[in-house]
């Protein structure tokens, strides 16, 4: 039987996940929280196979608490749930020791073989996700091959709009007029096939770009 404990914020998603299981499947919860400063104590009092942990919790989130166990002394496999998809998010939970992602809209099977590969210290991500992060490991990311796409001048621009700052507002702080500042930002949302400022933001958010 592979014991799991699930640290997340939502009580009616976690007793969700809770009942989901059966005797059949090989999986049992067998210890809960909320909050991720709880993650010590109870990791120290209960011997677990996997740590299901909710990446975005408001006292302390996810990459947070892995920081935390980390600096505990505390190392359990760690399968992050989540309903974000972009590659920062990935990589942060990569970096802090994750060996598996899976989105909050997985069906049970996903969900059981996720579980089950992170207790033999595999790695498993959810398919919605995999070739991103495929080509993370290659070195060949969007957010990678974005940033080769983009002038300099292209990037000032984005990050410029994710502080706000309105046409004029570039214009003056990059010494450029008004016309050519419309012609970055067109040219921009052209390249990456997005419609409006605030999904601009977003993608560059979501690939590092900003």
């Amino acid at each position: 039987m592979i014991n799991v404990c699930i640290i997340d914020d939502h009580a009616l998603f976690m007793e969700g996940v809770k009942s989901l299981f059966s005797p059949e499947d090989g999986i049992q919860i067998s210890c809960s929280t909320q909050n991720g400063h709880e993650s010590v104590s109870l990791l120290r009092e209960q011997a677990v196979d996997v740590l299901l942990l909710d990446i975005d919790m408001p006292i302390i989130d996810g990459l947070a608490t892995m920081e935390l166990l980390k600096k505990e002394g505390i190392e359990v496999p760690t399968l992050m749930l989540t309903m974000h998809q972009s590659m920062k998010r990935i990589k942060g939970a990569l970096e802090r020791g994750a060996q598996g992602y899976i989105l909050k809209d997985a069906s049970k099977k996903e969900l059981v073989e996720a579980i089950t590969k992170v207790s033999r210290r595999e790695n498993y991500f959810h398919p919605k996700i995999t070739n991103e992060v495929f080509d993370y490991f290659r070195g060949k990311t969007t957010a990678n091959s974005t940033s080769q796409e983009l002038s300099e001048r292209e990037v000032e621009i984005i990050k410029c709009l994710s502080e706000g700052k309105n046409t004029k507002d570039m214009a003056e702080e990059l010494f450029l007029s008004e016309h050519t500042v419309k012609t970055h930002r067109r040219n921009i949302m052209q390249k990456l096939r997005v419609k409006t400022s605030a999904e601009l933001v977003k993608y560059a958010a979501d690939r590092d770009l900003i």
